[in-house]
């Protein structure tokens, strides 16, 4: 038995194990006195522990997401796969811990597990979930202390942190399962080791300013290689490298009728980032040659790189008597206009999610959403260069694009269930197939189920 069917079978009984248990456990006792299934957590309380520790500011986090998927068509070749992640976290509020008003501290961890479905069967970009990451194994997450001062109007972070949970976020795109619904894919393609992003947090600090509740002002700076010098270096998280230039994000967020005062919530961000490390030419070699016209040529060298985005996440409208359940539409776009050292020169996302569309099920979301992925002009001469010079018939680049449809069920507090579908359109923007390039990797369904669990 292959290791992605024993986790599948793993889960399966797991599940089952649950459900069969649910009438008598989501029922409170003296042995239970919060009801299995009500309680936050699958372990609960820890005798008391857990709540002692909370009154002090302190708060831990146990959260397990496991993703089963398979394709049963397309890519380049068809099968079940596993993708796993364990997370533990501990936040900390250091006014009710130390006394030290307006701080917060930070620390988690990654424990990464499975191959995925992307690496493994479809060698497309946009990775189908958002825990696939190889290799697997244990890697140091976030790590950072925060300070808010002047009444919460300023907060200064500092430490070990990741961009893809600060910028460009959208709320109601959160819980689905792309990759990049959490970190848009032109940044991991075209930024050093992908960027500041899972599991690679980096050295930065982070400025914001929250002037009133309608407007807030973001800044970062991080290294600009979030592997060090060396490209498969940082494997354990604990590197904390730096001199490799400097990432530099800024955004600024406007909150329309916070809370639904006036109308209906929404969320509009504007930034971008300059990364001052150099880059090399796609295609041209410093000799004013293609790249493909020799085997030691050198490429071409650049100052300097770019991205600008804007993105909206806007409630349509709210169903009766409630605040939360309803639509939102929402969406990114992106452009990274330096064709000649970008493999992506724009992007498109977005979606549309809905809290609560089954009565009497107000936490489930379900959603709909697409992601499109331009590949730029140098990316492309690149190849044409190499079918002209060395005698290759590869497909051009041009673009990679998927439809997801997600609806994620709140079991209880503590488990979540979510069905999956996602197409995928052009895996690799026309990636050649492994036993013939001249042939495009053809498109792919995939259908799958994720867990989550907290403990």
């Amino acid at each position: 038995m292959t290791e992605s069917r024993r986790h599948a079978r793993s889960v399966a009984y797991i599940l089952g194990a649950l459900l069969c248990a649910a009438p008598g456990l989501g029922v409170a006792s003296d042995d239970n006195p919060d009801g299995f299934f009500v309680r936050p957590t699958l372990t609960g309380d820890w005798g008391g522990l857990r709540s002692t520790l909370e009154d002090n500011g302190v708060v831990i986090g146990l959260t397990q997401t496991s993703d089963v998927m398979g394709n049963f068509n397309g890519g380049v070749r068809r099968g079940v796969e596993y993708d796993g992640l364990f997370q533990p976290q501990v936040d900390m509020d250091l006014s009710k811990l130390m006394g030290w008003a307006g701080g917060k501290a930070h620390i988690a961890a990654y424990v990464v597990q499975g191959k995925g479905i992307s690496q493994t069967n479809l060698q497309n970009i946009m990775t189908v979930t958002n825990t696939e990451y190889g290799p697997a194994g244990a890697k140091m997450g976030e790590f950072w202390i925060q300070q808010k001062l002047f009444d919460e109007f300023l907060a200064i972070k500092v430490g070990q942190i990741e961009a893809d949970l600060n910028f460009d976020t959208m709320e109601s795109a959160a819980f689905m399962v792309n990759s990049t619904w959490g970190w848009p894919a032109i940044w991991a393609q075209n930024l050093p080791g992908s960027g500041p992003t899972y599991p690679n947090a980096v050295p930065g600090a982070q400025l914001i300013l929250t002037p009133n509740e309608q407007w807030t002002f973001q800044g970062a700076v991080f290294n600009g290689n979030p592997t060090g010098k060396n490209p498969n270096g940082n494997t354990n998280g604990l590197a904390f490298p730096l001199g490799q230039g400097v990432l530099s994000f800024a955004e600024a967020i406007y909150n329309l009728n916070p809370e639904g005062k006036g109308g209906m919530p929404g969320t509009y961000k504007l930034g971008g980032w300059y990364n001052s490390q150099r880059f090399n030419s796609l295609s041209m070699a410093n000799n004013g040659q293609p790249l493909a016209a020799s085997d030691d040529a050198t490429p071409q060298s650049f100052k300097g790189n770019y991205s600008l985005y804007a993105s909206f996440d806007q409630a349509i409208w709210r169903d009766a008597n409630t605040d939360n359940q309803g639509p939102n539409v929402f969406a990114s776009v992106h452009v990274s206009p330096q064709s000649d050292r970008n493999q992506v020169n724009w992007f498109l996302e977005g979606g549309l999610a809905y809290t609560g569309l089954i009565d009497g099920r107000p936490l489930d979301q379900c959603a709909i959403g697409f992601g499109y992925l331009n590949m730029s002009s140098g990316y492309a001469n690149n190849v044409q260069y190499q079918n002209q010079y060395q005698g290759a018939n590869q497909p051009i680049p041009n673009f990679e694009s998927f439809i997801e449809l997600d609806y994620q069920a709140v079991v209880s507090p503590w488990l979540a269930i979510q069905p999956f579908l996602t197409y995928v359109i052009n895996p690799g923007a026309r990636a050649p197939q492994p036993q013939n390039n001249q042939l495009a990797i053809p498109n792919a369904t995939v259908v799958g189920v994720r867990t989550i669990v907290s403990f």
